[in-house]
């Protein structure tokens, strides 16, 4: 318990924008050494192997490193900063909230400029990210760039991990580190197993999948699990009927989003293996958002694809909470999938 928790600190408070995904690597290379063989693709995603009693099934089991954040797009003439998204942000969330922006002389913090209710006047339209200013005590561009800071530094929100109520924790960066947390640890508790494990810890989830149209090439999988951390609808509101993404409910399975149709079989088998091992779980279809599944189901002629789930609330935030039992039922499941999918069962999920 006391492991897990500081892998999933460390690996939540750790920057890794899509594109500077490098120190999220490095941090997951750390902890799978010696254990496992690394290669690289040309966009960074990190491939890990470990080779089990037989050369098949090749599995890959992958979360993506990046997180939302932004990039310094220009500066004007009196030391404040625009900024370009990285992924998908409410631009209302964000005035008022500190953010790091990563340089050459290290981090600079600053603020999104807030303008108090007593200059506000009744806003006509809609707030934009690319229309929001961010205050690092500068008074001209020259002074922003004798702090370090250039055009294209990339820049993510500012880290605070806690715990709430002994079970929930509160950090930045859950989309997708607690699927990154879950893979490391699966891979370093894996001992005796059927398949030949490929870990790909992939890049730019949060533009695109990119890294995963890559990654599944280095990687070559018969079959894939991708681990994630998919929104809660467990907000009031939120769900039309009951919700799918609970926190404290287990491991989301996903059956649906619009750019995947789920293997049936394969999901149908996991959620078996689920009830089998009496390991909390919650199935879901969802009418919106993606995956890395998008793009790897798709390649080498389609690929049996399945995804696993730890419900983030106020993902795609400053900071999110997570369930730490979410955690661990998606952790043992991911490790009783491994285990139990050898040639035989995987044959039987294939089209005949």
């Amino acid at each position: 318990m006391k492991d897990l928790l500081e892998l999933l600190e460390e690996l939540s408070t750790c920057p890794g924008p899509p594109g500077g995904e490098e120190p999220v690597a490095s941090l997951i290379r750390r902890h799978l050494k010696p254990r496992y063989q690394f290669q690289r693709d040309g966009l960074g995603s990190l491939i890990a192997l470990k080779e089990g009693s037989r050369k098949e099934p090749r599995l890959m089991l992958t979360a993506h490193m990046d997180e939302v954040g932004f990039m310094l797009q220009s500066v004007t003439e009196g030391g404040y900063l625009r900024i370009q998204p990285l992924g998908g942000w409410i631009a209302s969330q964000l005035p008022g909230q500190r953010l790091h922006i990563h340089g050459s002389k290290g981090p600079v913090e600053g603020i999104v400029a807030a303008i108090p209710p007593h200059f506000r006047k009744e806003q006509k339209s809609e707030l934009k990210v690319e229309d929001l200013l961010v205050d690092v005590g500068g008074a001209s561009r020259k002074e922003v760039a004798s702090l370090g800071l250039q055009l294209g530094d990339l820049i993510t929100p500012v880290s605070h991990f806690a715990v709430y109520n002994k079970k929930l924790l509160a950090n930045k960066a859950w989309d997708d580190r607690v699927g990154c947390a879950v893979m490391v640890a699966a891979m370093k508790k894996l001992k005796k197993h059927p398949n030949m494990i490929v870990g790909a810890a992939t890049v730019q989830e949060e533009v695109g999948s990119r890294g995963a149209v890559t990654a599944v090439e280095v990687a070559k999988p018969q079959a894939a699990i991708v681990l994630e951390g998919p929104p809660a609808d467990d907000l009031p509101g939120v769900a039309k009927d009951s919700p799918q993404g609970a926190l404290g409910k287990g491991c989301q399975i996903r059956l649906y989003d619009p750019s995947t149709i789920i293997h049936r079989r394969f999901w149908e088998w996991v959620t078996e293996l689920a009830q089998t091992k009496k390991i909390a779980h919650q199935l879901a279809v969802r009418q919106s958002g993606a995956t890395d599944a998008r793009a790897i189901h798709m390649a080498q002629g389609g690929i049996p694809t399945v995804v696993l789930g730890v419900p983030v609330r106020h993902a795609h935030s400053h900071s999110g909470l997570i369930h730490i039992e979410d955690v661990k039922a998606t952790l043992a499941l991911t490790i009783a999938v491994l285990e139990k999918l050898d040639n035989k069962t995987l044959k039987s999920l294939l089209p005949t």
